[in-house]
């Protein structure tokens, strides 16, 4: 019988097919985890923004409720009433060409400056005239004392700044400077010179001359009071002229202090405001709005309501925002857990986290009237949409156990149809095997028979070499059938053994006798080793004979050029009986797997030796069978080395 070749056989047929249905359901079931997947992300998306977008809504409302209670506040409040819980907010009021700021002191510097009071410079030109003209500075000094001698405040700091002058420029700076420090003691709010305070302006020129006098401790002591007096709003001062001030300090004072961010931005706040409530009183004579903005790098809100030629407003700075309106907001149920950022109206952040890219919500400040544009990046609504998630790793997880499962069916019923095709293609060469095995003693006992047949008158001596050859033949083709029948009911669990206690070294030297007469013709020189003393083991003798002429035959089959085959006995805590051939060899990948029935290696196909392939699993069905073992020792090319292990017995 041809055997089909493997990509003809119809089990072949059948593993290419299940392979494609398998194929075709695992794309199906992925193209359908895929879609899936998009249309449940795409719902989980738009619902994503329907909750972010109402989200967003509800921050806008609750802004506008904040700050609506604030403009309240604002419009029912006294100035003198104004506490403000963070130290960067103030209350401003502007009207009638006046500014009025609560806490006062709270700004650095103002929109304007207040007007002070000064003398009549009519009342120095004669010192003047003596100081610039003539050079004479001692009657300009003595004019200048004669002036200290009024009541006025504002004629006597004038005569100390002139007369502290005349003195430095006389030499005498000692003096100069003890004149500055009196004008210092002696002066009164609300006296200028030149339009600045007049203590100011003798602070000032104190710093200069210890300076110049190389004072360098008591300068930066100066320095420092008159900083402090600069910073805490002591002189009510406009922008440049705190500038100028500021800026000479700064070079006195070592290390140069930090200026206050928020003070500063503050004041520049409450500029802008003095700079636009003209146009908004007369445009809207009760007018009322809403900024942020980025001053300094400080995020300052300012809330104002006008009234006529009056001007109310509130500054809040990054604290008092912070407290009084976003930390409530936060608090509030309806809005936990929701993140969201104010940008100023340049686009910087005036709260939260720079918004990253990414779905969001926004909200403009033209749009809702509030001071910022609202933009509700994330929150905690993808928790709240954790359900999503949770189907579709269950989706995922369903369809990913359905593919594996039709992956592991389709491997599992693809291996056995692989085996069948395997168990086909071996049972196809042992077919093959036991024909050919079969048709060698046939074919000699038939042409030796009719030679006897066709001559009755041949020599005796030659008809009874024709009866050996056919006796031997039938001896092989006994065997042969007697072996497949053993090993059919040895298959079946229907092969009987009677144990019983026999030589083990008497068994192998009858069974090496015996296979010697058959083997003694092909020039194999078979080397039998057996101890003296008997090494008894309890097996069924005619079973153990079949296993130990197997082995032999392997090693006549796969001895190639070699013709030497040893046997020997060894009795220890176990009886070893081993069979060494020469030849071949066993690679170690083929080593468990001729023992198994059909099983032939490698060599056999390459060298063309014939077979059943039911040898070596005879043999190791019998000795386990027996209790004991098969062991293989084999190098390619060097030989084999065939071990029969039994138990001792008795």
């Amino acid at each position: 019988m041809k055997p089909f070749p493997p990509w003809k056989h119809p089990a072949g047929y059948m593993t290419f097919a299940l392979l494609a249905v398998a194929g075709v359901c695992v794309v199906a079931l992925v193209w359908m985890g895929v879609r899936l997947v998009r249309q449940d992300r795409a719902l989980e998306a738009q619902q994503l923004e329907e909750r972010r977008e109402a989200a967003a809504d509800r921050v806008v409302a609750a802004l506008e409720q904040l700050l609506a209670a604030e403009e309240q506040r604002l419009a029912e409040t006294e100035i003198s009433d104004f506490s403000p819980a963070e130290k960067d907010a103030l209350l401003f009021v502007a009207g009638s060409g006046q500014i009025r700021v609560w806490p006062e002191n709270a700004l650095p510097y103002y929109p304007v400056m207040p007007a002070g009071r000064e003398a009549p410079p009519r009342l120095y030109a004669a010192a003047e005239s003596a100081e610039f003209l003539d050079r004479d500075h001692e009657r300009a000094l003595s004019l200048l004392r004669a002036l200290l001698q009024t009541k006025d405040p504002a004629v006597r700091a004038g005569a100390h700044l002139r007369l502290a002058r005349n003195l430095r420029k006389a030499g005498r700076r000692e003096a100069s400077l003890d004149i500055y420090g009196e004008m210092i003691k002696l002066s009164t709010p609300g006296i200028s010179i030149s339009g600045v305070p007049a203590d100011l302006v003798a602070r000032r020129a104190r710093c200069v001359l210890l300076e110049e006098l190389a004072r360098p401790e008591q300068l930066q002591e100066e320095a420092e009071d008159l900083d402090e007096g600069l910073k805490s709003g002591k002189w009510r001062l406009d922008r440049e002229s705190y500038l100028y001030y500021s800026g000479q300090v700064a070079q006195w004072i070592q290390p140069p202090s930090e200026p206050e961010l928020t003070r500063h931005a503050l004041a520049e706040a409450v500029a802008w405001l003095w700079q636009n409530r003209q146009s908004a009183r007369d445009t809207e004579p009760e007018a009322a709005g809403r900024k942020s903005l980025n001053l300094d790098g400080t995020s300052i809100t300012v809330l104002w309501r006008g009234s006529g030629a009056r001007l109310s407003a509130i500054a809040a700075g990054p604290g008092y925002q912070k407290t009084q309106w976003f930390d409530p907001l936060l608090q509030r149920p309806d809005l936990a857990g929701v993140r969201f950022s104010l940008l100023n109206s340049d686009n910087t952040l005036a709260y939260g986290n720079q918004p990253a890219s990414g779905p969001k919500a926004t909200r403009a400040a033209f749009a809702t009237g509030l001071p910022w544009d609202v933009v509700l990046v994330n929150s905690n609504l993808e928790a709240e949409l954790g359900e999503f998630t949770q189907r579709r790793q269950f989706m995922m997880a369903g369809l990913a156990i359905l593919a594996l499962l039709v992956i592991a069916a389709s491997c599992l019923i693809a291996r056995a149809v692989r085996r069948e095709m395997a168990a086909a293609q071996l049972q196809s060469d042992f077919v093959s095997a036991v024909s050919h095995e079969f048709r060698t003693p046939l074919t000699s006992m038939r042409q030796f028979t009719e030679m006897l047949v066709e001559d009755d008158n041949l020599p005796a001596g030659k008809r009874r070499a024709f009866y050996t050859v056919q006796e031997r033949a039938t001896r092989r083709l006994s065997r042969l059938v007697e072996s497949l029948l053993d090993f059919g009911r040895m298959e079946a669990g229907a092969r009987p053994y009677r144990l019983e206690p026999l030589d083990a070294g008497q068994l192998v030297r009858s069974v090496v006798d015996e296979f010697r007469e058959e083997t003694t013709s092909e020039g194999f020189a078979l080397e039998c080793t057996v101890p003296e003393e008997p090494s008894v083991v309890k097996g069924d003798q005619e079973a153990l004979a079949q296993a130990v002429w197997n082995l032999l035959d392997n090693a006549v089959k796969y001895s190639g050029d070699s013709r030497a085959v040893r046997i020997e006995v060894e009795a220890g805590s176990r009886v070893a009986i081993r069979v060494r051939d020469r030849g071949f060899g066993i690679p170690p990948s083929e080593r468990e797997q001729i023992l198994r029935k059909f099983t032939r290696g490698s060599a056999a196909k390459a060298h063309g030796i014939k077979g059943t392939g039911i040898g070596l699993a005879m043999v190791k069905h019998i000795v386990i069978a027996h209790g004991g073992r098969v062991l293989i020792e084999s190098e390619a090319g060097q030989g084999s080395t065939f071990t029969i292990e039994l138990p001792k017995g008795g």
